[in-house]
C-alpha cells in the first residue's frame, strides 16, 4: 500500500505527540505540540452515522506522532483520516520547499485531451474545458457537472484519459493505488486537495507528476475554522492555510 511507503518516507520528519485533533464535517486536523499541522478529509460518507464514529475519542491528543500516523492504514474512515491528517503533518514541516500556487498553473492541459478526475473540483474541471479538453467527473455523489460519471467508471474510462487528477482523500478511502494502476497510461498524472500528503519520493516512483497540497499556517486558527464546520474556502481566505504544489516530473 502507498501509504505505508509515505510513512517511512516521513518517519525522519515525524516525531512529538499530538497537541489537540479535530474532526470536523468537511475535514480533520492534527495538530502537534510543535504547532505543525496537517489536514485530511472527513469521510461523511462512509462514516456509521451512529452517537459515536471515533473509537479513540479523547485518547488522540497526547499521543505519540507514529502511532496516530499509522492510522492511515486503518479501515475504519475517520481513524484513517486522523492517520492521513498526522502524516500532512509531518510533511508540513518539509514544506517550505513548495512553491505557492494552483494546479492549474502546472497541469499542461492541452486541446483535445481527455481529462479524468477523480473528486470534483469546479475550478479544475472548467479550466480543463477552457483548455479545449473533455473532462469525465468520477464521484460517490451525483454533481452538478456534464461529465459527470459514478465512481465505479473509473474502471472503465481511466484508462483512456491523457490526464489524470485524483483527489487526495482517495488516500483515505483506500482507492489511490487502483487509480493509480488504471491511469497508468496518461500523460500527467497529478494528486490535488488539502489530504494530498507531499511525500515526493514516493510518488515520484509511482509515476505522479504533480502533487497539489495544502501547508497549514495557522494551526489555531484552522482548528477553529474545521470545528466550526468550514472548510477550505474559509480556510484559505482566513489565511489559516496557502496551497502549494511540487511538480515532480
Amino acid at each position: 500500500m502507498i501509504l505505508e511507503e509515505v510513512l517511512e518516507e516521513l518517519r525522519g520528519a515525524g516525531g512529538g505527540r499530538v497537541a489537540r485533533a479535530v474532526v470536523g464535517l468537511g475535514y480533520t486536523i492534527v495538530v502537534m505540540e510543535d504547532g505543525s499541522a496537517g489536514l485530511s478529509h472527513t469521510p461523511t460518507e462512509d462514516a456509521a452515522h451512529e452517537c459515536e464514529n471515533n473509537p479513540m475519542a479523547g485518547r488522540v491528543a497526547g499521543a505519540a506522532w507514529e502511532d496516530v500516523a499509522r492510522l492511515a492504514m486503518s479501515d475504519h474512515p475517520v481513524l484513517s483520516a486522523l492517520g492521513v491528517a498526522a502524516l500532512n503533518a509531518a510533511a508540513s514541516r518539509l514544506a517550505a520547499g513548495y512553491a505557492r500556487g494552483d494546479l492549474m498553473d502546472h497541469l499542461r492541459v492541452r486541446r483535445g485531451d481527455r481529462v479524468c478526475m477523480v473528486g470534483y473540483v469546479p475550478a479544475i474541471a472548467r479550466g480543463a474545458r477552457e483548455a479545449g479538453a473533455e473532462v469525465a467527473v468520477f464521484e460517490f455523489r451525483p454533481v452538478d457537472d456534464p461529465g459527470y460519471r459514478p465512481w465505479w467508471a473509473s474502471e472503465v474510462l481511466m484508462g483512456r484519459c491523457d490526464v489524470a487528477v485524483l483527489s487526495g482523500a482517495t488516500l483515505v478511502n483506500k482507492t489511490l493505488d487502483r487509480l493509480l494502476e488504471l491511469s497508468s497510461r496518461a500523460r500527467i498524472r497529478a494528486i490535488v486537495g488539502p489530504t494530498t500528503v507531499m511525500a515526493p519520493g514516493t510518488f515520484s516512483r509511482h509515476g505522479v507528476d504533480l502533487l497539489a497540497g495544502t501547508r497549514v499556517l495557522d494551526a489555531d486558527l484552522a482548528s477553529r475554522i474545521i470545528a466550526e464546520g468550514g472548510g477550505t474556502r474559509t480556510l484559505y481566505s482566513a489565511g489559516a492555510a496557502e496551497k502549494v504544489v511540487a511538480v515532480l516530473r
